[in-house]
Parts: structure tokens; sequence; C-alpha cells
């Protein structure tokens, strides 16, 4: 027997999970089970996932067991990596030059429906004043940014839109839920290691009170690449464990009577790192296998290019996305716990698409060995999960070059020079961007930055002002209520290659769109009379109109 390495098992079912964990810890194997007690290394108390110290050829026979989804290393044992997913009256403009003024321009274009100017072939826009409208704010509505960390302190994130009042950030000690968990911590969990501008971009989108939707909403914060004190090994592993612990346990809050709704952000995914065309000898697109083992670098670009594979730069593969089904299987429970979750798409120019699709078997070979690459990347791609497609910053609005696509996209938002808060100026280096001071404090700063990561909070922020109106919305009624509300066929046709429209497949022609609903005054709240059709091609969502019978 081979050397034993930890391997996460995904069962079918909680059931099946405590029938695997039983036999594994049973001297007496049978076809699929080893025939030892095998070493339980992570026993979590929610989750369908266990982990156990398994030789290679006990987890190729445990695969074939009926119980279980998936027998999988963890990821950064196989080289995956998990990455940010990014490369009010005022000036709601589309340039990536901005001043003390601007505002995120994704608030007008998604309330109003019309167009901005934004860059064409002389780069010129015209800037002006626009009024945005809405009829909530998140309020009572709890939004976690699963990102980096965030600065608390930020004037956006401010009780008022002034920046006084106080922090709405609830640097909540995720370490409370561990025992809930069943995850072995030593101490709080750890908000020191606070420089991250890029988490405070996203929840200044999500919720700013100048830049954001749910102006009003309760914000909380954790490190999907948490490497703090106490910080369990492949963290992001356990997050949706955390995530669903805390929607659980939350209390009741005194002024609706219910426990607030929980939405959360996630503007990040697991990808290889980049894939060298040398190391490519083969490609199967849609069944057909085609070997370019012989072929120049030259020759194999254009070769995976016709087989349904992006390749951006002239000699290597950008950012593969990686399907993981153990967190997959943890997104999907917290979803039917209750809890609202959006990620962003990519940003690596790949299709995303769904298990239905010809496309989702699509590969490389690297060294005999298959590599599937248009199936997406977690968590986005875990089932019930709102997945957010990049909107450019041209006049004519196309999807943005290396945003992923594909029908697994449910929305596109728009995500490009969007303006948002930043945690310092460190932003200016980070980003090689030039930043402007915010109004209420020049110590604080705002700019402009692109990435499914700036779309995705867009849906995320107006799903928060959904769930202040109708607290009992679930994943798929959110779904259901943005495509029935979409603004459809409104992303542009054309395109030169890997700009713009290219490489847009199959994708949902769906474009993020608010609708008021109720009047902006004169209704009080919670209006729960909201439910979205099981079916919302139709458009339709209830209360239907009634109908005069005759009889």
């Amino acid at each position: 027997m081979s050397d034993l390495k930890e391997y996460v098992v995904t069962a079918k079912t909680m059931a099946d999970a405590d029938s695997i964990i039983a036999d594994m810890e049973s001297p007496d194997g049978n076809l699929y089970i080893p025939n030892r007690i095998v070493d339980i290394t992570q026993l979590r108390e929610i989750s369908r996932n266990t982990h156990f110290m398994l030789s290679d050829e006990e987890a190729e026979q445990l695969r074939n067991d009926s119980r279980v989804i998936a027998v999988e290393r963890p990821p950064r044992e196989m080289g995956i990596e998990v990455v940010h997913h990014w490369s009010q009256a005022g000036n709601f403009e589309k340039s990536a030059t901005i001043d003390t003024n601007d505002k995120n321009w994704g608030l007008y274009r998604s309330t109003s429906g019309a167009t901005l100017s934004g860059w064409g072939t002389d780069g010129s826009f015209t800037q002006s004043t626009q009024t945005v409208t809405t009829t909530s704010s998140g309020k009572n509505v709890d939004v976690v940014v699963v990102d980096a960390h965030i600065n608390p302190n930020h004037p956006e994130f401010a009780i008022n839109a002034d920046g006084t009042g106080g922090s709405r950030v609830n640097q909540f000690n995720w370490f409370s839920l561990s025992s809930a968990v069943g995850i072995s911590t030593t101490g709080p969990y750890d908000y020191s290691n606070m420089s991250s501008n890029h988490g405070t971009h996203v929840a200044g989108t999500v919720a700013g009170n100048t830049q954001g939707w749910a102006r009003d909403a309760n914000i909380y914060n954790m490190e999907f690449g948490y490497a703090g004190a106490n910080a369990p090994v492949n963290w992001e592993l356990y997050i949706f464990d955390y995530l669903r612990a805390f929607h659980r346990n939350k209390a009741i809050n005194p002024a609706t009577g219910r426990r607030n709704p929980t939405v959360t952000n996630h503007s990040w995914g697991y990808s290889y790192n980049d894939i060298l065309l040398s190391a490519i000898s083969g490609v199967t697109y849609r069944g057909t296998f085609t070997d370019i083992s012989a072929l120049s670098t030259a020759a194999k670009k254009t070769a995976l290019e016709s087989n349904g594979v992006p390749v951006p730069a002239s000699t290597y593969l950008y950012r593969m996305p990686y399907t993981y089904a153990a967190l997959n299987a943890d997104v999907s429970d917290a979803i039917a716990d209750g809890v609202i979750v959006v990620a962003a798409a990519g940003n690596s120019y790949w299709n995303s698409a769904y298990s239905s699709d010809q496309d989702y078997n699509n590969s490389i070979r690297i060294s005999g060995g298959d590599y599937v690459h248009s199936q997406g990347s977690s968590p986005a791609v875990a089932s019930g999960v709102i997945v957010v497609g990049n909107i450019s910053a041209q006049q004519a609005e196309y999807k943005n070059s290396s945003s992923n696509y594909g029908n697994r996209v449910d929305i596109w938002a728009p995500g490009s020079n969007i303006v948002s808060s930043f945690f310092d100026s460190t932003a200016a280096t980070e980003f090689g961007i030039t930043l402007a001071n915010d109004p209420r404090n020049s110590s604080y700063k705002i700019g402009s930055i692109s990435g499914t990561s700036m779309a995705s909070p867009q849906v995320c922020g107006s799903l928060a002002c959904l769930a202040e109106q109708n607290p009992n919305l679930t994943a798929s009624e959110a779904l259901a209520y943005l495509i029935a509300n979409s603004k459809k066929n409104q992303i542009g046709s054309t395109g030169s290659s890997y700009g713009n429209y290219q490489w847009f497949g199959n994708s949902n022609n769906r474009y993020l769109f608010y609708k008021l609903e109720r009047p902006t005054s004169g209704q009080t709240l919670p209006r729960n009379t909201f439910k979205a059709r099981p079916n919302p091609a139709s458009g339709a969502v209830y209360p239907r109109t009634k109908i005069r019978s005759w009889g």
C-alpha cells in the first residue's frame, strides 16, 4: 500500500456521510472500504465532507461506493490556487479617470435601464449628472463579503452617508462557531492583517453608502485566504460551514421579529496557474480528440482556439478554472439552509457550461492526463449559486473581454471601471491607477477597477435590497426575480478577437435591472407578497392579475 494522504470524501447525503464514517472506523472493510480503521483528519459536524487518510489505491476504490460523490485531495495539494476574480445625484460615468464626485455607474445603469457614454475609438467621455432613485436599502439584512479583509473605518461603511454615526461593519468572531461546525480553533478570528484594497472595493459596491446598493445593511467580512491565528489548513474548504452556522444561529432581530436574511458575495474561485502550450499534447472538443503534440506553438494556439480553448496569450493558457466537488456540496447545502450566494464568473476568458451542455466535458491533454476546462470555477458553479459576468465600459456595452461566459453565467452586470472605496493609498500601486480622495475625509480613497469581482457585488447588493422587502426570499426566488426583471438582449453582439463579445458562446443575454418593488412613498415594509413563478422564462411574477370567471 502506498503512503497515506489526506482525502476529502463527499457523500451524497448526511446519512451517507454518517454511514461512511461508521464503515471507515470499523476494522472490517468491504468491497470499497479499506480493511482497517481509517484515521479521520477532520470531522465536520454540519458538512457532508469528511477528511480521511487514504492511500491512492484506497481512494480510487472508494470512488466506486454508491454513497460517494467525490474523493479528492485538498485543492492546494493538487496545485489548485484560490484567487480573486478581478485583473443620489452624482457623476455616474465609465471613465477610468475619476475625481471625488464620481460614482459607481452600475447604480445608474441598473436602476434606470439607460445607457451612459463610455469609451469608444477616440477614448472620449461625456460627463453629466444623473439621479438614482431606489425604494430599498438593505435594512435588516446581513451581507457577508467573503473576500480579503476590509477597512471598517472607511466613510463608505458609516451608518450615515456623511461618514458619521459609527461603522456598519461587524468584525464578527467566526471562530465562536467552531464547535458548532466541528473545527478545532484555539482563539478568536483575527482581523489584524487588514490590508485589502480588493475586499474594501467589493464591500463598497455591495453596501457602501454612496457607491453601493445596500446602504443600510449590516456588513460582515470573512477572508477566503485567511492566514491569521488558528487558521485551519485549506481554510476556504470550511467557509460555508461557518456561513451556515452563522445563518442558523443568528439572534432574532427585535425590530422585525425574525432572523435577518443572509446574502453573501464571493469574488474568488479555484483555478490552475498558467499552463504552457508546449505542455499540451491534445484537445477534446465535443467528444472528438485531436492530437496536437507535433505542432508548433503558433499552430497549437490556432488548433486550441478552433476547439473551444481560449488562448489570449501566445504561449500559455490563462487561469484555467477548476471545479471542486467537496466545496460545491457545502455551497449547495448553505443555499438549502437559506443563504443567498452570489459569485463572480471569473476573468480568464473560459466557458462555464451546465453539465447538460455539449461543451461540459471539453478538455486538454497534458502528460497523458485529460483536464476538463469548461465546467467553471468553484464556488461559483455550485448548484443554486447566482453567477455574474462582467459588462465592459464601452459606449456600446459588450461583455468585458476577459469575463468568463457560457450558459452557467446567470446574469451580467457592470463590472468595468467601477468606482468604489479602497483600503488605503496603496491601491494606486497595486492596481496601477490614480486615486481620488473620498469627499468626506481625504485620508480615505476611492478609485475604479474592473473584473467580474466588481460585477458580482452589484448583484449581491441589489438582492440585499430585495431581501429587505422580501425577508423570506430564497436563492431560487432571487434568481427567478433577476431573470424576470433583467433587460434582455442589451449586450453587444460584435467585437474583435479576445475583445468584447467574442467567446460569448450561448451565454444568457440578461442585463441586471433593479425594479422599484413599491412606490417611492406610502407603503409599509416589509413586503411579503412577492413570489416569482417557478418558471421565470415568461418574465411574469406574482401576484397574478385577477381574471374574471364567466360561469
